[in-house]
């Protein structure tokens, strides 16, 4: 696959990897930078060294942060062998959602009434310890 570089090929693209950058850097500091990546298929979203996941960016003006998002969650996922990106309060994997023209990562939370969105590019980074492993340190818990 080739890297594209040229921000002329659809710039949105291009921006949403930006966003999408920052939070892999803050949840995965050593992984290598999303690319979009070109074979005959389409564009992919991808990381240089190991490729591509999934399916081929749609071919559309409109296609966008939530399109790119997808697309690098699945490639990410599947390059880590794990859930991408998670949520720093619960836990859980998260999912690109749009909501009032805003593209969020959103977690469900603990049910129905707890779910929450953080805008893509503000990810912060997994807390390294669970809530309960840290109140075992402090004698919360027993």
């Amino acid at each position: 696959m080739e890297t594209l570089t040229d921000r002329d090929f659809y710039p949105a693209w291009h921006d949403a990897l930006v966003l999408l950058n920052r939070d892999l850097a803050a949840s995965e500091p050593e992984a290598e930078p999303f690319a979009l990546l070109l074979n005959e298929y389409g564009v992919y979203v991808g990381f240089p060294s190991w490729g591509a996941q999934g399916s081929p960016l749609p071919e559309d003006p409109e296609a966008g942060l939530h399109q790119v998002a997808d697309a690098a969650q699945e490639s990410a996922m599947e390059h880590l062998w794990r859930v991408w990106p998670v949520c720093p309060d619960h836990g859980f994997g998260v999912h690109p959602r749009t909501e009032d023209g805003q593209v969020l990562w959103w977690c469900a939370g603990r049910g129905p009434d707890e779910g929450h969105g953080t805008p893509v590019g503000t990810f912060e980074a997994r807390r390294a310890v669970s809530r309960r492993a840290s109140k075992r340190r402090r004698g919360e818990v027993s």
